[in-house]
C-alpha cells in the first residue's frame, strides 16, 4: 500500500507551467545486465532522508552461481544521477533473485526478500544496513527451510511499529503458501497457511489497514481458482481469515499485486486477467482495476476499469498508487504490462503503458466514477517495455479546472513526476528506470 509519497524534486517541478498532454519519458538508467543488474520487477521506494530512490533487480549483479546473475539492490536519485549498485547477491547463503521491492525503517535500513538462495535454497528475508558513505552491509535475517514455514517469497515486506516484518511465500505451508512474520531478531512465525479454497500462491505481500488487519491477494485459489483478496484479523493469540473475496472472471482474475487501502476503508487493486468485455488477444480478459467497498458489514467488489488491450494497456501486474490532490480527490496511478504500442520493437501483445485513474469530481474526471487516462506508451528499445512494477509518484497532483477538451486524446498527466522500472527493453534489453513528467 503506497499513499502520499510526497517529495519536492526541485523548484522547477514546483513552478512548471500546468500542461495537460501525455507525460514525457526520460530514461534514467539502462540496465546493462552485468554488475548493475537486469530485469527489475519490484516497486521503487523513496527515502526522504537521503533523497534517493531504492530498488532491486531479479538478475545481474555479476555472480556466476545464477545463469544471468543473482540480482542486485540499487539506488538512484530522482534525476538519475548517480546510479549505484548497493549490493550484488552471490546466490549462496546471502540469497538470490529478489523479485519484490524494499521497505525502509526509521534508521535507513533496507529490508527485502529473495525468491531463491539462503541456507536451504528456498529464499530469504534480508537486511541492508547503512555503514556510511552511501555504503551498506547485507545480513540474512531468515532463511526459509522449505515445507511448513514457507518457500520462495515473492512479496515485498511491511513493517509494524515494533520492527516486525510481515510477508508471504508463494509456496510451502500445505503447498499453497503462507503469511509469515519475522521478528527483528530473525525468528519466523507462520500466521496463516493457505489451503487453495481460502487462496493459493500469493505473489504479493500484505498491508495493514487502519485497524491493524492484514490484507493481501492470492494469484489463484478461491471458489473459481482465479485468485482471492483476503483479510486476516488478530484475535487473542491467532490470526484468522475474516474476509475472503474470490474472483470469478468478469470482475477480474488472477491478482499479482498487493492492495492499496484508503482512509475510508476502500480497497483497490489490479488483476492480470479477467474483465468484460474480453480483449482482442486474450480470451480470459486483459485485466481490471477493482475496488472493494465496505457495505453492510462486508465488502462489495466493483471492477472500476477493464483494460481493452488497445492503447489503454493490458495485463496489469503491479499495485496502484493512491495520491490525493490538494482538494482531497483521489487519483490512482499504475502500469499495465502489455498493449499500448504495437509493432516495431514491441511484441504482439504490446510494450505496456502507464496510466492514471481520476475519481469523479477531480480536475481530470469524466462522467463516470473513475476516468482512465494513458500517461505513456512504452516503446521497447527506448523507454523499456513490459513493466511489472508500479508507479512511484511524487505529489502533489495538479488541481484546478481543466480546459474543455483536455486532456487531448484521453491523455492524463504525471504532473509532479513519476518513476517506474520496465522489466525488459531499453538499449540492451535488460530493462530501464524511467521518469515520467510533464
Amino acid at each position: 500500500m503506497r499513499i502520499f509519497l510526497i517529495a519536492l524534486w526541485s523548484a522547477a517541478f514546483l513552478l512548471q507551467a500546468i500542461a495537460f498532454s501525455q507525460s514525457s519519458e526520460t530514461t534514467l538508467h539502462n540496465f546493462a545486465g552485468g554488475a548493475d543488474g537486469a530485469d527489475p520487477l519490484g516497486d521503487l521506494v523513496y527515502d526522504s532522508s537521503t533523497g534517493l530512490v531504492y530498488g532491486t533487480t531479479d538478475e545481474g549483479g555479476g555472480s556466476s552461481l545464477c545463469t544471468k546473475g543473482c540480482g542486485t539492490v540499487f539506488s538512484i536519485s530522482p534525476n538519475g544521477s548517480p546510479y549505484k549498485t548497493l549490493y550484488g547477491f552471490a546466490g549462496g547463503t546471502d540469497g538470490a533473485n529478489p523479485q519484490a521491492g524494499l521497505v525502509i525503517d526509521q534508521f535507513g535500513n533496507l529490508y527485502g526478500t529473495t525468491y531463491n538462495g539462503g541456507a536451504h535454497g528456498f529464499g530469504t528475508v534480508f537486511k541492508l544496513m547503512p555503514i556510511g558513505g552511501g555504503m551498506f552491509t547485507e545480513s540474512v535475517l531468515y532463511s526459509f527451510p522449505g515445507g511448513k514455514p514457507g518457500e520462495h517469497p515473492l512479496s515485498r515486506l511491511v513493517l509494524d511499529p515494533s520492527g516486525n516484518l510481515y510477508g508471504t511465500t508463494y509456496a510451502g505451508g500445505s503447498g499453497h503458501g503462507v503469511v509469515f512474520v519475522v521478528s527483528p531478531s530473525g525468528s519466523e512465525t507462520v500466521l496463516f497457511t493457505f489451503s487453495a479454497v481460502n487462496g493459493s500462491h500469493p505473489r504479493a505481500g500484505v498491508v495493514f489497514d487502519p485497524a491493524g488487519n492484514l490484507w493481501g491477494t492470492t494469484s489463484v485459489g478461491g471458489v473459481a481458482n482465479l485468485g482471492t483478496v483476503f483479510r486476516l484479523s488478530f484475535s487473542g493469540s491467532v490470526w484468522t481469515e475474516t474476509f475472503l473475496y474470490s474472483f470469478t472472471g468478469p470482475g477480474g482474475a488472477n491478482p499479482y499485486a498487493e492492495v492499496t487501502i484508503d482512509s475510508l476503508g476502500n480497497v483497490f487493486g489490479t488483476t492480470k486477467f479477467g474483465g468484460t468485455p474480453t480483449c482482442g488477444f486474450n480470451a480470459a480478459g486483459c485485466g481490471v482495476i477493482f475496488e472493494l467497498t465496505p457495505r453492510g458489514g462486508g465488502f462489495t467488489e466493483t471492477p472500476i476499469y477493464s483494460f481493452t488491450g488497445a492503447a489503454d494497456g493490458a495485463e496489469p501486474m503491479a499495485d496502484v498508487t493512491l495520491v490525493l490532490d490538494a482538494t482531497g480527490f483521489r487519483h490512482l496511478f499504475g502500469t499495465a504490462s502489455g498493449a499500448g504500442t504495437l509493432g516495431g520493437t514491441c511484441p504482439a501483445k504490446g510494450c505496456g503503458t502507464a496510466f492514471e485513474l481520476c475519481s469523479i469530481g477531480s480536475s481530470c474526471s469524466g462522467s463516470t466514477k473513475w476516468t482512465e487516462y494513458t500517461l505513456f506508451d512504452f516503446a521497447g528499445k527506448h523507454g523499456g517495455k513490459t513493466p511489472a512494477s508500479g508507479m512511484l509518484v511524487f505529489s502533489p497532483v495538479v488541481t484546478g479546472s481543466r480546459p474543455l477538451g483536455f486532456p487531448p486524446s484521453g491523455r492524463g498527466t504525471c504532473t509532479s513526476g513519476c518513476m517506474t522500472t520496465p522489466s525488459s527493453g531499453g538499449s540492451t534489453g535488460n530493462g530501464t528506470i524511467d521518469r515520467l513528467s510533464n
